[in-house]
């Protein structure tokens, strides 16, 4: 007998079950357990009629029953154990029935045999979906990062989920999980232990009193489905879903629940060694050997909080003091959520693992710190840039991610600018055609201002030039171009850097920020004699750009002839195509984004779309980002007011003049499109007028 029938046996109410008729037991198949939290407890097997069990039941006992659903073979030799040997068990053979479950529920032999007739790479391009080229570079990267080959070919953006779903049913014959169910799927996920889900990549995605829908990356073999059984009392059907769907759902669900997990462990070794260290003279050393341990419980929830970081793909984690401890929280899209909630016992070995790993002094808690590390994950080395700053007496943490450095192809020479408009793209051409001048992108950190350059920089990447970058830290590398790192403590600045490069017979000078006037002076200079210069500043618009060089230092008239152009940008969320929900806005909303009566009326009038949430967004209604464009070009009209020093709010209006689309007419563009919210335009770019 095992275990789970011994324990079961073990646990019968002798009055509840000399209560019933032993023959009705035999006969129908069921044996009564005990009452617990007013539910009566009943175990069944698959051949069980279990609406007749609760007709027979309901004549003696008014609890609700809960039935538990284990192996026919399991049932009858605990009804022999129960019953008189004179009363009759007829249960049928259990394989013949499991054999018939997987028949018809889980797609049988056919769907085996179906996925055997064609690998799934094949008959993507059997379909024309992908080239050879594709293929081998998906394979390759499925192979480093040891993931299937279909999500390694959608996270690359070659064929889209609809297209693999498609593909996937086609070659297993097993119907796919839709968009609908998964969204509804949170009502549902614990009907599994996380561990089982994450060994056997299986998620439960609905149920009824009979039946659980069971998500599964591939299929089920004889003995998971057993125990799907066994732990839910329900008959499971497959339906396939991807890779990708799964880790999604994974880590909605249960990724919390591991850091939660990973703390508990490290609070319960940090409180079992200060009791142990309580009389030791010197406990200080105890914990200072817990932190540098690199495979100590402190260590693993370190680690802990950056992975799932880096696999939700945030900008930053923040570890800060509250009044009732330490709570973690993540920037994602722009946006801080806390995840998570640090134990007392190990908040001071938390924040010191840290410091050790980035070679800060984990003795100053009383000045701020920076510093610097890198971990191996999933085949990837990322860097951080860590600071501390003493707060209420003691220390938050803030953790940036720098995504690793990425290669672009030299040869595909378009600008691309996600959210960009045609206008901006033909814009910015005109921009850079020109042989020299300052090209500047603006905004707050994190908008976007890198990655726009980069873009740039590839159209214009050529054998016949010479381009030098210099930047801090070097985040997109790009064959064919000279590429120079900050390094302070050596002595290599923006400015010094850039006099060093202006020996180097550039055509094209990329500098990651101009900070001071020295790097700008340096600029203004190399833009006079005839370079093409690329660079960011921190302004909130294009025209209050030129407003920032001058207070920098620089004289109207050298920025007058030098600048070339400026993009302003911002980064808004991209609302969720699988639950965004339509809605005709009220007054009030409309004119939150604009001023215009006649476009407030409109507005009222045009079906909008709001964040609503579902599994594939994380139930926040949002998926990825846009770009927002203000792109000023230079004009000569332009050019007569910078040198004549006119304010900002003229600039504008002369730049809007002369076609410009301002940052909040880009922004109200995309709300018309369906690609974001008022709720993001008030977010990011402020109410209308203001």
């Amino acid at each position: 007998m095992n275990p789970l029938i011994l324990r079961l046996k073990n646990s019968i109410d002798q009055n509840i079950l000399n209560s019933v008729d032993k023959g009705l037991l035999g006969l129908h198949l069921f044996v009564p357990i005990s009452v617990k939290d007013n539910f009566l407890f009943v175990a069944v097997c698959k051949s069980s009629d279990k609406d007749t069990i609760s007709n027979v039941l309901k004549e003696t006992f008014s609890h609700p029953i809960k039935f538990m659903l284990v192996g026919d073979d399991d049932l009858k030799s605990l009804l022999t154990d129960i019953l008189p040997k004179n009363i009759e068990i007829k249960i049928p053979d259990g394989e013949a029935i499991a054999s018939s479950f997987s028949s018809s529920h889980s797609g049988g032999e056919a769907a085996v045999k179906a996925g055997k007739e064609g690998r799934l790479g094949e008959i993507l391009l059997k379909k024309g979906l992908i080239s050879d080229v594709d293929l081998m570079k998906a394979l390759g990267e499925a192979k480093r990062k040891h993931v299937n080959i279909g999500s390694t070919l959608f996270q690359m953006g070659l064929i889209t989920l609809d297209q693999l779903k498609e593909v996937l049913h086609e070659q297993t014959g097993y119907d796919v999980v839709t968009t609908a169910q998964l969204s509804n799927q949170k009502d549902y996920v614990k009907l599994l232990e996380p561990e089982f889900i994450k060994d056997n990549k299986v998620i439960p995605i609905s149920a009824d009193s009979k039946n659980i829908i069971i998500g599964v990356v591939k299929p089920l073999s004889q003995n998971v489905i057993k125990q799907i059984i066994y732990q839910t009392g329900l008959v499971p059907k497959q339906l396939l879903m991807t890779r990708f769907e799964f880790d999604n759902s994974y880590n909605t669900f249960f990724a919390k629940n591991e850091a939660d997990e990973a703390a508990r462990i490290a609070a319960n070794e940090a409180m079992a060694m200060a009791s142990s260290e309580g009389g030791a003279d010197n406990p200080a050393d105890a914990i200072k050997q817990e932190v540098e341990n690199a495979t100590g419980s402190v260590a693993v929830f370190v680690n802990k909080i950056l992975t799932d970081g880096i696999d939700r793909r945030v900008s930053d984690v923040h570890i800060e003091p509250r009044l009732t401890g330490y709570i973690v929280r993540y920037r994602k899209d722009g946006m801080l959520q806390k995840v998570l909630d640090i134990p007392r016992a190990i908040e001071s070995s938390v924040i010191a693992r840290f410091k050790v790993m980035a070679r800060m002094n984990i003795a100053e808690n009383r000045r701020p710190q920076d510093g610097t590390f890198s971990i191996n994950y999933k085949d990837c080395s990322y860097d951080f840039r860590i600071n501390t700053l003493p707060v209420s007496g003691k220390e938050k943490v803030c953790i940036r991610i720098l995504a690793p450095a990425v290669s672009l192809s030299s040869t595909d020479k378009e600008i691309k600018l996600v959210g960009a408009s045609e206008e901006d793209i033909v814009k910015v051409k005109k921009m850079v055609s020109c042989p020299n001048g300052i090209i500047l992108t603006s905004g707050p950190t994190g908008s976007g201002k890198t990655t726009t350059l980069y873009s740039v920089l590839k159209s214009l990447n050529d054998e016949t030039v010479n381009i030098t970058t210099i930047e801090d830290p070097i985040e997109i590398k790009l064959e064919g171009i000279n590429q120079s790192q900050i390094n302070a403590k050596a002595g290599i600045t923006f400015a010094s850097c850039m006099r060093a490069i202006l020996r180097q017979d550039p055509d094209i000078i990329l500098v990651g920020e101009i900070r001071d006037y020295e790097t700008l002076e340096i600029a203004i200079s190399a833009a006079l004699t005839g370079h093409l210069v690329l660079s960011t500043v921190h302004t909130n618009s294009a025209a209050a750009t030129v407003t920032r060089l001058i207070e920098m230092g620089a004289k109207d008239y050298l920025v007058s002839s030098t600048l070339s152009g400026v993009i302003a940008q911002r980064l808004i969320r991209k609302l969720c195509d699988d639950c965004k929900e339509e809605y005709y806005p009220t007054r009030e909303e409309a004119s939150m984004v604009t001023l215009d009566p006649a476009e407030i009326e409109k507005l009222t009038k045009t079906p909008i779309y709001r964040a609503k949430g579902c599994n594939k967004c994380n139930f926040q209604g949002y998926k990825g980002r846009l770009g927002v464009y203000e792109i000023m070009q230079i004009t000569k009209e332009i050019k007569k007011l910078v040198a004549l020093g006119a304010h900002d709010l003229e600039i504008e209006e002369a730049a809007v003049a002369n076609g410009m689309t301002t940052l909040h007419r880009s922004c109200l563009n995309h709300i018309m499109n369906g690609q974001t919210t008022i709720d993001e335009f008030v977010r990011v770019l402020g109410m209308a007028g203001e």
